[in-house]
């Protein structure tokens, strides 16, 4: 507590000295250097206006020029207002000499001023006497020369000031400094003091209890602390003493809690085990297969896992009790406790079974069915668990399972997309080029379907597809394969078919999707086609599509609901 006191001590003082060092700079100091600088600064204006005065005069006595009387009274205006600042600057100045220095300079410029009036009064520029000029000139440069001198004595006036400011500035640091020193230093002493105090009255008694705590570390119990000075520390020895007698109990409970925990972790390890197996298939039969098992070994009895479908319902897709590989059958119905579980995202309890729901981000995806034994609290924990990894597991296989689906499959005319296309093209290419086996293309585009879509709708233009789709692979040959290319865009990949075969099939799907029939009277379905194959002279099947698609261009420039060969 004296520490701290002291520290308060130096800090204040130190807080003292800081503010009276900065006060004196901020406040005194440093506005009177401002002050000179400035006086400094509107005394050099002043003479160079005059001096720029002196020269005009001197131009309008060489030429008789107006121009120069402009520049004469321009630059005295600068001259006085400068002038001006200085004197008001010094009045009430303690400094007498720089005050009697200014009046100085402010007398010797008015009695220059004063003879450079009279000469332009006089008109002298225009008299041809150049003896008259040149003694008048002789006049004004002894009264200029008082002006210089003056106004040379006031700027060293000035300059000595700030020197002086400039000196008090450093004897307050170095004053301020010392002072600090000097408090350091005895907070030095005055901490070193406190240390070897603090390490008499604290430290040591620490020590013991330290070292006592170690003894208790190592087994003996019997450690006790020696009585110090210091009643915390005392206490602490006395709550040492007590926890030495409880650490007697505790070691029972622990022999007690080794059984009990080396079943959990033998049901952890279990958990770790499939965890690890299930975290990265994306199987949901193998995932279920072996949430099933881990859980009959957990609870002693066949158990069943029910997965939720893309339709809500629940089927039965592992059973412990079944042979390797065999799905339970389709025709299976979950218990109500398996339903309970489902619909309620809870643990139900039937008459044989017991239902525990697999949960993730609040809802049930799948239900784990087990018999209707009593389980220890331990082996439940364990269950869950499992439960808990196996939800996360079998959803990602499910999406995993509809994310392939929805990667390959238009979800509106159910063809396969663009991105199936260009992977199936790739492989056919392959294939094609190896073996010299024929490979044709077609690309359809319904005609006007833009304006359909504007005229009747999308909802319309959506059905106009799905019809296009249907006639299409109604007709197509069981080697070829229907894509949905974009829009209303369709490729059409022909295997083992030359371009004569090709143009063959392009006119009958022609012909197909012209006799499709829209649901809106006057609207008629049509398509243009461009049918292309493969020649030795491409090096990448990009260059097959792009023939195709420049023929059916060309079939919408003649008039669309055509078929167009690609040139060679």
């Amino acid at each position: 507590m004296r520490t701290y006191h002291w520290m308060l001590v130096v800090l204040a003082f130190s807080l003292v000295i800081s503010g009276v060092t900065v006060g004196y700079h901020l406040l005194v100091a440093q506005p009177h250097h401002e002050r000179h600088v400035g006086l400094a600064f509107e005394m050099r204006n002043s003479r160079i206006g005059v001096l720029e005065q002196s020269a005009a005069l001197r131009g309008w006595l060489a030429t008789d020029d107006d121009t120069f009387l402009a520049d004469f009274s321009a630059a005295g205006e600068g001259a006085d207002r400068a002038l001006g600042r200085v004197v008001r600057g010094v009045s009430g100045d303690s400094t007498s000499g720089l005050t009697d220095a200014v009046v100085r300079v402010a007398t010797t410029r008015t009695a220059w001023n004063d003879w450079a009036v009279g000469v332009i009064d006089k008109d002298l520029a225009a008299t041809p006497d150049r003896a008259v000029i040149r003694d008048e000139l002789g006049t004004g440069r002894d009264l200029l020369n008082e002006f210089l001198d003056a106004n040379n004595e006031s700027a060293e006036l000035m300059f000595e000031e700030r020197q002086v400011t400039l000196g008090h500035m450093r004897q307050s640091l170095l004053g301020g400094f010392l002072v600090y020193v000097v408090v350091l230093i005895a907070a030095a002493v005055s901490f070193v003091r406190q240390r070897r105090a603090v390490d008499r009255e604290v430290v040591t008694p620490i020590k013991g209890l330290l070292h006592t705590i170690e003894r208790l570390q190592t087994g003996e119990l019997g450690a006790r602390s020696a009585p110090s000075d210091v009643y915390e520390l005392d206490q602490i020895g006395n709550a040492l003493a007590g926890l030495a007698s409880s650490l007697d109990a505790a070691r029972r409970d622990a022999k007690t809690r080794e059984c009990r925990l080396a079943t959990l972790a033998t049901g952890f390890e279990t958990v770790t085990r499939v965890g690890r197996e299930i975290s990265g298939s994306l199987s949901v039969r193998y995932v279920a297969s072996t949430v099933t098992s881990a859980a009959s070994d957990l609870t002693g009895g066949p158990t069943a896992l029910w997965v939720r479908g893309e339709d809500r319902t629940f089927r039965a897709v592992s059973r412990s009790d079944d042979p390797h590989g065999v799905t339970p059958p389709a025709e299976l119905r979950p218990s109500e406790a398996v339903a309970v579980a489902a619909a309620e995202a809870r643990t139900a309890t039937g008459e044989d079974h017991r239902a525990y729901p697999l949960v993730l981000a609040g809802m049930v995806v799948s239900v784990l069915e087990a018999p209707n034994t009593d389980i220890d609290p331990d082996t439940e924990q364990v269950l869950e668990v499992l439960l808990s990894t196996a939800a996360a597991a079998l959803e990602s296989a499910n999406l995993h399972s509809a994310a392939k689906e929805l990667a390959d499959v238009d979800a509106l005319t159910r063809l396969p997309n663009r991105r199936r296309f260009d992977v199936d093209m790739e492989a056919e290419w392959d294939r094609s080029r190896r073996y010299g086996r024929p490979l044709s293309m077609i690309m359809l585009d319904l005609d006007h379907f833009k304006a359909t879509n504007d005229e009747h709708g999308h909802v319309y233009g959506d059905e106009v597809l799905r019809a296009t789709t249907s006639a299409l692979t109604q007709v197509m040959r069981t080697s070829d394969t229907a894509y949905r290319y974009g829009g209303e865009e369709f490729a059409i990949l022909l295997r083992e078919t030359g371009l004569d075969d090709a143009q063959a099939v392009a006119e009958r799907l022609r012909a197909t999707v012209a006799a499709v029939e829209g649901t809106r009277p006057g609207v008629r379905v049509t398509a243009s086609l461009g049918v292309a194959e493969r020649v030795s002279a491409m090096a990448h099947h990009t260059e097959l599509v792009a023939k195709a698609d420049t023929a059916l261009y060309a079939a919408k420039s003649r008039g669309r609901d055509r078929v167009v060969m690609a040139d060679g």
